[in-house]
C-alpha cells in the first residue's frame, strides 16, 4: 500500500471500495427486486446460486435503485448471463428494398417504411458503460431469413449492422433469397449472424446493399447481447 514510502491513497480507496461492497453483499444482498436490484445478474447468483433463470432488475451504474431496469439473467450456464433483450426484436418479412432507386448504396431499415431501430429498455447510455465496466464478453445473434416458400440462393449482397456507438458497423455479407420448392413452402430458409464485442454491441440498425433483384421479402430477427 506504499509506494516510494507515502501511502498509495489509490490504492487503499479502491480496496475499502472493495471491502465495502462485499460487506453490503453479506449484510444485505440484493434479491432482483425493482426496490433492491443487483448490479448484474452474476451478482444475484452468487448471493442467491438457487434462483432460476428469469427476468430481474440490475443497476449496473450501483446508484439510486430508481433507473434499475429488467434484464433476463440465465443462470443456466457456467457464468451468470446478463441479457438484454430489444423492445421489437422481429423486423417484418417483407419486400424491404421493391424500389427504383436502390442501386449502388446500403439503405438503412430503420429510414424504409415499417422500420425502426433497435431499442434495449432501461439500458441507457450510462447503465451500458457500467455494465460493459463489471463484464469481460458480449455476444449478440442475428437471424437472417427469407418469406415462406422462398429459399437461399447462391448469389450474395453486403450487408452492414450498426454498433451501439452509431459510428461503426459489423459488415457481412447475406444470400439472396429464390423461389424455393413447393416441399418447402412451410420451411423458413435462414442464416444466422453472430457477433461478440464488449464494446461495440447490442446491434442497433441494419443497411442492405441494393441492386440486382430485390423484389424478394426478407426479415431479421434480433436475439437479446448478453453479457458475462
Amino acid at each position: 500500500m506504499y509506494q516510494a514510502d507515502k501511502p498509495n491513497y489509490f490504492l487503499i480507496q479502491t480496496l475499502l471500495d472493495s471491502l465495502q461492497k462485499d460487506l453490503r453483499l453479506l449484510v444485505d444482498p440484493p434479491d432482483g427486486s425493482k426496490g433492491h436490484p443487483a448490479t448484474t445478474c452474476l451478482e444475484l447468483w452468487l448471493c442467491h446460486p438457487g434462483y432460476t433463470s428469469g427476468m430481474y432488475y440490475v443497476d449496473p451504474n450501483q446508484g439510486s435503485p430508481n433507473d434499475a431496469f429488467l434484464a433476463y439473467c440465465n443462470f443456466s450456464v457456467p457464468s451468470a448471463l446478463t441479457c438484454l433483450y430489444p423492445h421489437e426484436a422481429q423486423m417484418p418479412t417483407m419486400a424491404w428494398l421493391n424500389d427504383s432507386d436502390t442501386n449502388g448504396s446500403f439503405h438503412w431499415l430503420s429510414k424504409q417504411e415499417h422500420g425502426f431501430q433497435f431499442f434495449y429498455p432501461g439500458a441507457n447510455v450510462v447503465q451500458m458503460r457500467f455494465l460493459r465496466l463489471q463484464s469481460w464478453k458480449a455476444v449478440q445473434k442475428i437471424t437472417y431469413s427469407c418469406h415462406p416458400g422462398h429459399r437461399l440462393g447462391q448469389s450474395e449482397r453486403e450487408v452492414k449492422f450498426l454498433a451501439d456507438t452509431r459510428k461503426q458497423s459489423y459488415l457481412g455479407e447475406l444470400q439472396d433469397c429464390i423461389p424455393g420448392e413447393e416441399a418447402d413452402s412451410l420451411k423458413p430458409w435462414e442464416s444466422v449472424f453472430e457477433f461478440e464485442d464488449l464494446h461495440l454491441l447490442p446491434v442497433r440498425d441494419v443497411a442492405v446493399y441494393g441492386g440486382g433483384n430485390i423484389s424478394h421479402e426478407f426479415g431479421f430477427s434480433i436475439g437479446p447481447v448478453c453479457f458475462s
